[in-house]
């Protein structure tokens, strides 16, 4: 087994065929055609080459082929496209042929076409573009004006291309590399420019820096699968690896002699070495097709071919395509090295040489496990790895090794590892055969996953088995059902949509959860109403059905458009989801409920129809006009619903967005009169609230004819400031009268529009405050009593340093307390304490004049108290702190307790 094996350095590499080659009916395939290999162990697609003269060899149509591993024809498609610039696979193994006017084109593997943009316009403005550089997610193109667009995305354009900064070069680049975001989210991208000058640019959408990569100019560069790794080859032959994660450091540097033409493809071989492919002349003028592979330390091993070849990167290795056999060049992995190295006597090795001896009858094949009984857990895990990276029947014996010495071990070895390792050699064995032929290995397999696989498996038409895999192993089948409905509903033109809808609701049954949008949109594309609506009804999620229902009312007649906007909106509301309400309302308009020429009239009858959700619909739609500034669309909707209040705030709206007076005066009279209006739905507060509306609405008529009237004044009298009323709420209309000095018609307009003396005397402080006019102010404060107090005049003189004013006005306040503290404020801490002082004093007298003697009867009190309070008067008299109080009253001499002196009175 080990013969096909070569050193490279102190690594072991093999080659092994995979398939013959089942195109080697022609064998100009690869050299005639533009190739483009998909990973793991995924298609091949062709197409003819324009750039390479071509024999006329039956039709002389254009194909677009796409092929399995082996070379057995997948689909073909007529190909009528010119200007192909590069081809590749997305990682959701879909085709993408880019073309030099920057349009790109992706299709199915089975040739059927899916998404058609432009880059970017620009491109064509600059020439078209030169050079292109595919990633799994994205595109990069150089235009002949040497500047790179990046699109990020593989189906749309627009926000996802950028145009990286601009790089100065006097010619064009020999190669171009990308270097993928982290994330398929981010845009992070950056392009590796090799200049025919010699430099080598890192470009992105900020800033262009040279990485000082020496030994240039660099016509080929290859990034490793893993994205760790950068590979580049120079037109003097060197080769350099460089370390993407460690700011482009130089890892290894090699000489591959006379190697001054472009390699036809240089890729990488698992991240252990590089395969180079290079075209050489013979001196016989033949051409010599060479392999190298290899690449550290300098060392390479050579695979001469008569034929072209085309090389597909893998996770693990490298598939060479060539004209008669499909070839997998890899690394020996270490736990193969062990069991198959030549005169291997490693634990694994002399675990399978044990079951050799067991299965062929030797009594003794014990005695070979007794040397690596330690070793023994060690042997059956490297047998299981070692397992995962053979083939048929090197795999089964691997196991059946591991298996055995499981037997010899006292606890049981990972047995979920062993039965997984079986799975995955099962699934890889069962796809390598024909029709479906993937020579996808085990570490390939657990790379990509088994939802990549069943999906790459269900876009080759692979349903049954695809379904199959996902039940074996315990994974969802709900993408694989998706995708064979949408192609049977596609492909099933004898079927009708009841028996359709039949046939896949039986499929789907065994998939609880599993929903049914999708389906329905490709039935809905498809022009099949009845069947997209009968899959809705199984739909669970309401945002998937609302958005069905929205496309299909954009297909076929008025009646069916109305159906299906009935049923939206009716699942829509049952959901109580405010974005889906609003995206049925914005279909029954016609696009947007706030575009011109907006339906609102099947708005309204739709909203009818719903009477139990009616208010919160035709609320939402009014508010979405109103926020427009559409108040007499929303009226009108409000209107037809038959609710007046709403349609009377519209109209009250729109009144403020009026400039015209007569305009407005109509409005408010219209809104004063839909107030008015009894609505029978409305409850008793609203009621009530409509009535407040409409008197309102009178008193604001009120108001704008004042105003309109006190400008003609202004105008006719030339009052100076600003005189513009109208508009302004009554405070603000009385404040600007008080401002420019028109005190007389802020009086008169107060006494019309009744604004009481606790409102008026603050408006007029205010008015007076903001005009600086502090000496009317400080009149009006002493003119006659304020019924609002003097605080709010002290506080607006202090507030303009007018302290003479505020000093006036201090002993008009009633609290002591608060007396000092505006003393505090004008900075005369003795007269505080004063007021403090004499607060203290009327504090002390007013005990004794609010004492209960004033509510008390005298006699009925008992003699002591009495006395004790008698004397108690005597001391505070004595000390002048008191005066008898002018009530008191002595009790008759014939009731109780009567004193026959006084002493209060002496």
């Amino acid at each position: 087994m080990n013969s096909d094996w070569q050193k490279l350095a102190d690594l072991w590499y093999r080659k092994r065929e995979v398939y013959p080659a089942q195109w080697a009916d022609d064998p100009d395939r690869l050299h005639l055609c533009v190739v483009a290999g998909a990973p793991y162990g995924g298609p091949v697609a062709t197409v003819r080459d324009e750039h390479v003269f071509q024999p006329v060899k039956g039709s002389l149509r254009t194909e677009l082929q796409i092929w399995t591993s082996a070379g057995r024809l997948i689909q073909s498609a007529p190909w009528a496209h010119t200007g192909l610039l590069a081809m590749g696979w997305s990682a959701q193994e879909t085709l993408v042929c880019v073309f030099e006017s920057g349009l790109v084109r992706t299709f199915t593997v089975m040739c059927e076409p899916l998404h058609v943009f432009t880059v970017d316009e620009r491109i064509m403005s600059e020439g078209g573009a030169i050079a292109a550089a595919l990633w799994p997610n994205g595109i990069a193109l150089l235009t002949r004006k040497f500047n790179i667009f990046v699109n990020t995305s593989l189906t749309r354009s627009e926000d996802a291309c950028q145009r990286f900064a601009d790089f100065k070069v006097p010619s064009a680049p020999l190669s171009l590399c990308v270097l993928p975001p982290p994330s398929e989210e981010s845009a992070d991208v950056q392009v590796i420019v090799g200049t025919s000058e010699g430099p080598v640019l890192m470009v992105d959408r900020h800033s262009c820096r040279d990485i000082g990569l020496t030994e240039g100019p660099f016509m080929a560069f290859a990034l490793s699968s893993s994205g760790r790794l950068l590979a580049c080859l120079s037109t003097k032959g060197v080769f350099k690896v460089l370390a993407v994660s460690d700011n482009l450091q130089v890892l290894d540097v090699a000489n591959i002699v006379d190697t001054i033409k472009k390699p036809k493809q240089m890729v990488w071989c698992g991240d252990d070495c590089i395969a180079l492919y290079l075209i050489a002349q013979t001196p016989s003028n033949s051409l010599q097709h060479i392999l190298f592979v290899g690449g550290p330390q300098n060392d390479w091993i050579p695979y001469q071919y008569d034929a072209p070849l085309h090389l597909v990167s893998e996770c693990d290795g490298c598939r060479v395509l060539g004209t008669n056999k499909i070839e997998f060049v890899q690394r020996v992995p270490p736990s193969v090295e062990q069991v198959f190295g030549i005169g291997s006597v490693d634990p694994p090795a002399m675990l399978c040489y044990a079951l050799e001896r067991y299965e062929s009858g030797d009594v003794c094949a014990q005695e070979s496990l007794r040397p690596i009984k330690l070793e023994l857990p060690d042997a059956v895990s490297t047998c299981i790895d070692a397992a995962l990276c053979e083939q048929p029947p090197h795999s089964s014996n691997l196991l059946r090794a591991a298996s055995f010495g499981r037997h010899f071990l006292s606890d049981t070895l990972e047995p979920d590892r062993h039965r997984e390792a079986c799975k995955n050699l099962r699934i890889c064995v069962e796809l390598r055969k024909s029709p479906v032929e993937i020579p996808i290995t085990a570490a390939q397999l657990e790379k990509l996953g088994i939802a990549g696989l069943s999906l790459r498996l269900a876009q080759r038409h692979f349903h049954l088995l695809a379904t199959r895999i996902c039940e074996w192993t315990g994974h969802s089948e709900e993408k694989v059902l998706y995708h064979w409905a949408c192609e049977k509903i596609r492909h099933s033109t004898a079927y009708t949509d009841e028996q359709l809808c039949q046939i896949i609701l039986s499929k789907f049954q065994h998939c609880p959860g599993i929903g049914y949008a999708e389906v329905a949109r490709v039935a809905a594309e498809m022009v099949r109403t009845v069947l997209a609506t009968s899959l809705l009804n199984h739909e669970p999620r309401s945002h998937a059905q609302v958005q069905v229902l929205v496309q299909l009312s954009q297909e076929g007649d008025e009646k069916n458009r109305e159906i299906m906007l009935r049923i939206a909106l009716d699942k829509a509301a049952r959901s109580w989801d405010p974005d889906l309400i609003h995206l049925a309302l914005s279909a029954a308009s016609g696009g947007g409920i706030c575009k011109r020429g907006a339906d609102i009239q099947t708005v309204a009858r739709l909203v009818k129809e719903r009477s139990f959700d009616l208010q919160v619909i035709s609320d939402m739609v009014t508010s979405i006009l109103s926020k427009a500034e559409q108040f007499d669309r929303a009226r009108m909707l409000c209107d037809q619903l038959d609710r007046k209040r709403p349609a009377a705030y519209c109209a009250l709206q729109r009144i403020y967005r009026q400039a015209n007076y007569e305009e407005r005066m109509k409005l408010l009279r219209f809104s004063k009169d839909l107030f008015a209006i009894s609505d029978p739905t409305a409850t008793d507060a609203e009621k009530t609230s409509m009535q407040f509306a409409s008197q309102a609405c009178a008193e604001e008529i009120d108001l704008l004819r004042a105003q309109v009237s006190l400008e003609d004044q202004a105008a006719a009298k030339h009052w100076k400031g600003n005189t513009r009323f109208a508009g302004l709420s009554l405070t603000s209309t009385l404040i600007r009268l008080i401002e420019i000095g028109e005190v007389l018609e802020a009086d008169n307009l107060r006494t019309q529009m009744k604004v009481s003396d606790k409102r008026y005397w603050r408006i007029k402080i205010r008015g007076l405050s903001n005009a600086s006019n502090f000496e009317e102010l400080n009149a009006f404060a002493t003119h006659r009593t304020s019924p609002i107090g003097y605080e709010l005049f002290i506080d607006t003189f202090l507030k303009h340093g007018r302290n003479d004013f505020a000093l006036a006005l201090v002993p008009q306040i009633k609290g002591a307390e608060q007396q000092a503290q505006y003393y505090l404020r004008m900075g005369m801490a003795e007269e505080a304490q004063r007021a403090r002082s004499q607060g203290q004093e009327r504090s002390g007298a007013s005990k004794l004049e609010n004492a209960d003697i004033n509510e008390i009867e005298l006699w009925k009190m008992p003699a002591p108290a009495l006395a004790a309070g008698i004397l108690e008067s005597i001391e505070l008299v004595r000390h002048g702190e008191a005066c008898r109080p002018a009530n008191l009253r002595a009790p008759a001499q014939s009731e109780p307790g009567f004193l026959t002196t006084c002493p209060a009175r002496r």
